[in-house]
């Protein structure tokens, strides 16, 4: 199985990356030590493997690390050890999206913008279903729609975990996905989780007009524990990409920012004009 780059493994390496160039210690030193290659340095350091608990002690040593900082190594190599991010249904999710669901799992809170579809922590499983089947020549025809859907719901249960903040245009809720009951179901659905206290659902209304993001598709912002920086997804038919500059990644948190105070209908407001849609789709 090929090392997965997880955000435990990375504060790991990069801990010990400080400590070597503190020590003023090289690529040189680590093979002397280890008779290992500078391609394994570099991946330990970047996130991709964990030495050994032996091998761990013995970079310790060779760094000159404090009895504080071997304990804070010590506590980073355990958290590392406990695979967190290990997904449901891998298989089912594209390599970008296995990448993305990873970070995900890592964060404290998800701030996501969608122009024509509910975001995917909050949708069915039916809706789920019939943007899987729509979406079909984009994705894998191995992965059927029960292993997609698993994947979702295994995303899904770490809710109750997360500050998820929903912005989604209003297009979004007036397309019949799956037909009217599939999306009657959806939309109280959305009313259901609104109802949490961690979760915010705001709706870009059609008299808002255009908005930065209108014309480029689903964004998605996470944010972690402690000093790690933001990271924006953004999200593709077929696949994904991350927003490497930090300079973009903040205008799209400011651009979320404006969103809510400036474009979006508060969550009261929102959950009025949901509520009017799937009474609208009983009712005819």
């Amino acid at each position: 199985m090929a090392a997965v780059q997880t955000r435990r493994k990375r504060k790991l390496g990069q801990f010990l990356h400080a400590l070597r160039k503190r020590a003023g210690k090289t690529e040189a030193d680590y093979h002397a030590l280890t008779r290992k290659t500078q391609s394994t340095l570099s991946r330990m350091e970047n996130g991709y493997i964990s030495p050994s608990w032996t091998e761990l002690g013995a970079l310790l040593g060779l760094y000159g690390a404090s009895e504080s900082e071997r304990r804070e190594a010590e506590a980073l190599w355990e958290d590392a050890k406990q695979d967190g991010t290990r997904l449901v249904h891998a298989a089912a999710f594209t390599p970008e999206a296995r990448t993305y669901a990873r970070q995900e799992a890592d964060a404290t809170e998800v701030r996501t913008i969608e122009m024509i579809v509910i975001p995917g922590l909050l949708q069915t499983p039916a809706y789920a279903a019939a943007i899987r089947l729509a979406g079909r020549r984009f994705l894998d025809p191995s992965v059927s729609v029960e292993q997609a859907i698993a994947a979702l719901a295994g995303r899904q249960r770490r809710l109750p975990q997360l500050t998820l903040h929903a912005v989604i245009d209003e297009a979004a809720l007036h397309r019949v996905v799956g037909g009217r009951e599939v999306m009657r179901a959806q939309l109280l659905h959305l009313l259901e989780a609104a109802k949490q206290p961690n979760i915010t659902i705001r709706v870009i209304p059609f008299g808002a007009g255009a908005y930065g993001t209108m014309s480029g598709g689903g964004a998605t912002a996470l944010r972690f524990e402690e000093d790690d920086p933001s990271a924006v997804y953004l999200e593709y038919a077929g696949g994904g990409k991350w927003v490497d500059n930090p300079a973009d990644v903040q205008n799209y948190l400011l651009h979320f920012d404006e969103i809510i105070t400036e474009v979006a209908l508060s969550p009261k407001e929102s959950a009025s004009l949901i509520r009017t849609l799937a009474t609208a789709l009983k009712e005819t």
